[in-house]
């Protein structure tokens, strides 16, 4: 079960660390140690591209559904429909697994097929306001966080969902099935249009 206590640990502990990350590299001046500090640029640089990125917010937060159980939402999500992106061209036959891990942590894995076989890639996942429907999922972790947003999700069961980026151009309906009534992807898909997603660009692979 998820620890909602622990997540908000979480979520302060980066907010501390991104906050050092900006005071270092605001204050930094030039000194006998200037080489040892070019030296470790390089990883302070992309700690602080991370804690931007886990600080980032988009217009389509606003949308996000509010009061998520969140252990309802684990397990594994068959993907319906998407807009395809780059890091998902090609694959088919997508699913997404939702597990807890002992830090806290949501491990996120994403499996499909491609051309030349099964495809699998492992995240790590952090809920930055347990209330509000918005992961924060890294695949390079800690290094680049993404949005994923819960737009719609069926509350009875936690049986279909419809998910979203920070942009138009990243969108997802999710069913715990293979499949999803008709009338529920006509309405996810409705709704994502109005609140300004390409859904001319969503299909089924």
């Amino acid at each position: 079960m998820i620890d909602l206590s622990n997540v908000s640990k979480l979520f302060t502990s980066y907010l501390l660390i991104g906050f050092i990350l900006f005071n270092r590299c605001s204050t930094r001046s030039i000194s006998i140690e200037t080489k040892r500090e070019t030296d470790e640029s390089p990883i302070v640089d992309l700690l602080k591209i991370g804690a931007v990125s886990y600080l980032s917010t988009s217009p389509f937060d606003s949308y996000a559904e509010t009061n998520v159980d969140w252990n309802s939402f684990l397990g594994t999500w068959n993907e319906i429909k998407r807009i395809d992106n780059s890091f998902q061209s090609g694959l088919t036959e997508v699913s997404a697994t939702y597990s807890l891990q002992g830090d806290g942590t949501i491990r996120v894995t994403n499996q499909g097929l491609s051309a030349s076989g099964e495809t699998r890639l492992d995240g790590v996942a952090l809920i930055p306001n347990p209330p509000v429907g918005k992961l924060k999922v890294s695949f390079f972790f800690p290094f680049f966080f993404g949005d994923y947003l819960i737009l719609r999700i069926d509350r009875t069961g936690y049986r279909t969902a419809l998910i979203g980026g920070p942009d138009p151009n990243f969108l997802w309906v999710f069913s715990r099935e293979k499949t999803i009534p008709q009338q529920v992807e006509t309405e996810y898909i409705e709704y994502a249009k109005t609140i300004g997603y390409d859904t001319n660009r969503l299909l089924s692979y």
